[in-house]
């Protein structure tokens, strides 16, 4: 009873999730973890509820980055937890939003200083402290 009472709180992003899987053809990929495989060229992971769904190539599992985004994912799906249907408009779009403006306005800045602006959004550092991921030194 617990467990679909938590899926209905979380229901906007859960139904998102599943439409995201079912676009990409993502399959569940449980060598690390419950967590959605989709193929493709570029790089992304996000969370939508009980789903996190990451698009790397394969060579790129394993590594650091991957297990630091897989982190970050959590701290978004604890985020889910405690904010229900406020997540989207709390976390889910603003995360979105600002992800598309680095990709388009930042293109031309290395990848550490990328990191460090997107990172710093309270959004996306609050994911990172509740999936207990250090980026950079204080």
């Amino acid at each position: 009873m617990k467990k679909l009472l938590l899926y209905l709180w979380q229901l906007p992003q859960n139904i998102l999730g599943v439409i995201l899987i079912l676009f990409t053809r993502a399959s569940e990929y449980t060598t690390i973890g419950r967590y959605w495989k989709a193929e493709g060229k570029f790089y992304f992971g996000i969370c939508l509820g009980n789903y996190i769904i990451f698009q790397v190539p394969d060579n790129y599992y394993y590594q650091l980055p991957l297990v630091k985004s897989i982190k970050h994912e959590e701290g978004h799906q604890k985020q889910s937890l405690y904010l229900g249907w406020f997540y989207l408009l709390i976390i889910g779009i603003p995360s979105f939003l600002f992800n598309v403006f680095d990709r388009l306005f930042h293109n031309k800045w290395n990848t550490e200083k990328r990191m460090k602006w997107y990172y710093s959004l309270p959004w996306e550092k609050w994911a990172d402290e509740l999936g207990g991921v250090r980026r950079f030194s204080e």
